[in-house]
């Protein structure tokens, strides 16, 4: 599924990507105040993909030592989602992209014992579509797992 190879940002360069959207206060993935949440974290490299690391907890297994595949998927879409978040224009409102599609490949376990990388990038835009890819890698940079998604910017925020 990627093109991309896995140690291609080993000496690259990122800056923090901070996350300014709308209604996103209690998020689980990126919010840092959610305490039960992931509290993720972002990076951007100088081509537009967006990074995140994460040590799971041990209440995300599935089985004994793998990360749950929800676990899995939420990193995933958090990841993708700023990065389809990172392509509007810089005059677009500051409300947050939603998930229109995803899909996902699980290649392997990924381990609770171990970091695992993220990485998402934007390959296509039609309309109001953002098209992106993602993969979840282990601590030794091989692909655990694979999505595609779409997403769309809100439109107003949900009361």
């Amino acid at each position: 599924m990627t093109n991309r190879s896995s140690d291609q940002y080993a000496n690259a360069a990122a800056t923090p990507f901070p996350l300014e959207r709308s209604g996103v206060d209690q998020c689980f993935g990126c919010s840092s105040t959610n305490e039960n949440g992931l509290q993720l974290k972002f990076v951007r490299y100088d081509d537009g993909t967006i990074e995140t690391r994460h040590r799971t907890a041990k209440h995300h297994c599935g089985f004994d030592t793998v990360i749950h595949g929800g676990i899995q998927a939420a990193i995933l879409d958090e990841v993708m989602g700023v990065a389809a978040q990172s392509s509007l224009p810089a005059n677009a409102p500051d409300l947050a992209c939603a998930t229109a599609e995803m899909h996902l490949n699980y290649l392997r376990p990924a381990f609770l014992a171990e970091e695992v990388v993220c990485r998402a990038w934007i390959v296509d835009i039609k309309d109001r579509d953002i098209f992106v890819e993602g993969v979840l890698l282990s601590s030794e940079l091989v692909e655990v797992t694979t999505a595609t998604s779409r997403w769309r910017q809100m439109r107003y925020e949900p009361t």
